[in-house]
């Protein structure tokens, strides 16, 4: 059921980005995203913070108040073997305040599918697959007609953060980062 959910969504966005695009006189939007990410992970020891950096690319439209997005994410993290990387596909959807001509203040959802890949308490490499929901908040600058840089913060939180191993229990907590995008917006014909 989750499946054909995710493909209805998926074929709602692009037939509404489709109709925007036709009907307002939309951008098409290409985002490239940079960040730095935390999540806490609860298990026989003490919670321990996770960080990571990530890198993302996001496709999408906008009208004069709205943003969609088809996201992609990954989060690597380089210090710790505990928790190597996690990879995020999903949908945002944001709302934008035009408070001055240079930039926008934006208030966004989202919703997608993580998988995570993590070594257990005997060092085994496992792998853990759960959706996610959140929010989004920022301010969006206009470099100029074609782009556009974005700084935003955003909270995921998990719809299955608890996850049983071989008798060990695992709390995956919110994820929350923060990032900078740079878009490039052009118009469709």
């Amino acid at each position: 059921m989750r499946k054909k959910l995710k493909i209805l969504l998926a074929s709602l966005m692009v037939s509404s980005i489709s109709y925007a695009n036709d009907a307002y006189g939309s951008n098409s939007l290409v985002g490239f995203e940079a960040g730095y990410s935390n999540q806490d992970i609860k298990y026989a020891a003490p919670a321990k913070g996770e960080e990571f950096g990530s890198a993302g690319m996001k496709i999408g439209a906008e009208t004069n108040n709205f943003r969609m997005f088809l996201s992609a994410r990954i989060l690597e993290n380089k210090t710790d073997v505990d928790l190597n990387s996690a990879y995020l596909y999903g949908l945002e959807f944001q709302y934008m305040f035009n408070i001055v001509d240079f930039t926008n203040l934006f208030i966004g959802a989202n919703y997608g599918r993580m998988s995570l890949e993590f070594d257990d308490l005997e060092a085994k490499r496992r792998e853990y697959t759960t959706d996610y929901i959140g929010g989004d908040v920022g301010l969006n600058f206009h470099l100029g007609e074609s782009f556009d840089l974005e700084l935003g913060g955003r909270i995921m939180t998990l719809d299955d953060p608890d996850h049983t191993l071989d008798g060990v229990s695992y709390t995956f907590d919110d994820i929350v980062t923060g990032y900078m995008s740079l878009i490039y917006k052009y118009q469709i014909d």
